[in-house]
């Protein structure tokens, strides 16, 4: 279980605290919580830092726990770039706990053959995820000898969504949530606004409406970013028509493997335009998530490995 202690405690004057300074454990979770018949387990990573926790005592009750609830990435992404926590622990006096998503990082329920096919992919939900933080939370409490201690569920984006259902949920785990730019009505279907109001459903391009706008010049980006970047769809198609104009696009994009024909230049099922352009179309949200007016390391972090690569302060407008 969590020792509560780091192994190295940060310095507070340090501008990155993170994994070096984190404790790392690993608790064991059911595959499947929902079953009598499915007895195999796995191993869920956590990082902990207790250098700022206030522990219980007779005098006084135990300092807060706030929990992050791990996105769809390593754990270590969120542990160096949840600032907020890192912050405002020692006036807190809270420890802090960062949880792996189960199938993410380093936490693989089937080992290697985790996401071989939909059958090892199969608990892979957010009912489970939940059912695993609900759990940590429930063993780190009593290992602790803190059963009163209350938990924030922290998370941003995804791990927003989870924070918000986890006190929904499980309201004896968690004390309160904090959900940032957690998009818990973005699914089609969903009606926006209060009961009883006729409202439009949810709007599915209303995000990439946000992507692009961060290449506009109302967000500070070149003038001639959008319409360049929306002429490069049809140069794509174009040029995925032809052997030499695949090879000439994946000479330039430095592709991996060089692109094939599809069944169709721009085919949705997998032609080999629409393949680059999904991966192009990550790279320009990818942009927009990170679109800080600083230097920052999120959402890089993952594939570099290197805390030192940075994104540039407002990526967007650099890329453009």
């Amino acid at each position: 279980m969590l020792r509560g202690a780091p192994s190295r405690p940060p310095s507070v004057a340090a501008p990155h605290p993170g994994t070096a300074n984190c404790s790392v454990d690993w608790h064991t979770q059911p595959l499947d919580h929902f079953s009598f018949t499915e007895t195999r387990t796995f191993e869920q990573r956590v990082f902990s830092y207790g250098g700022f926790w206030r522990r219980p005592n007779a005098g006084s009750a135990a300092g807060p726990i706030l929990f992050y609830c791990g996105n769809e990435a390593s754990v270590e992404l969120y542990v160096n770039a949840t600032g907020w926590m890192w912050e405002h622990a020692e006036e807190l006096g809270a420890l802090l706990v960062f949880a792996e998503h189960r199938y993410y990082g380093e936490t693989q329920p089937l080992g290697g053959s985790s996401a071989t096919n939909a059958s090892t992919l199969r608990w892979l939900t957010l009912e489970q995820a939940l059912a695993d933080y609900a759990t940590l939370i429930h063993r780190l409490k009593l290992s602790l000898g803190a059963p009163d201690a209350k938990v924030v569920a922290i998370g941003g984006s995804y791990g927003g969504m989870l924070a918000a259902w986890l006190r929904m949920h499980y309201p004896s785990a968690v004390d309160a949530a904090l959900a940032a730019s957690a998009p818990v009505l973005a699914f089609d279907g969903l009606r926006r606004g209060g009961r009883g109001k006729a409202s439009p459903l949810f709007d599915g391009n209303a995000f990439w409406r946000v992507v692009t706008r961060d290449a506009s010049p109302a967000a500070g980006a070149h003038a001639d970013c959008i319409p360049a970047v929306r002429a490069t769809w049809e140069a794509i198609d174009s040029a995925t028509g032809s052997a030499a104009g695949r090879a000439e696009l994946s000479s330039v994009f430095r592709l991996c493997e060089p692109l094939r024909e599809g069944a169709s230049p721009s085919d949705a099922e997998g032609g080999a335009g629409a393949r680059l352009k999904a991966l192009l179309l990550n790279v320009f949200d990818t942009l927009a998530m990170g679109n800080f007016p600083y230097a920052s390391n999120y959402l890089v972090f993952q594939q570099t490995r290197d805390p030192t690569v940075l994104l540039p302060a407002w990526p967007m407008r650099a890329a453009c």
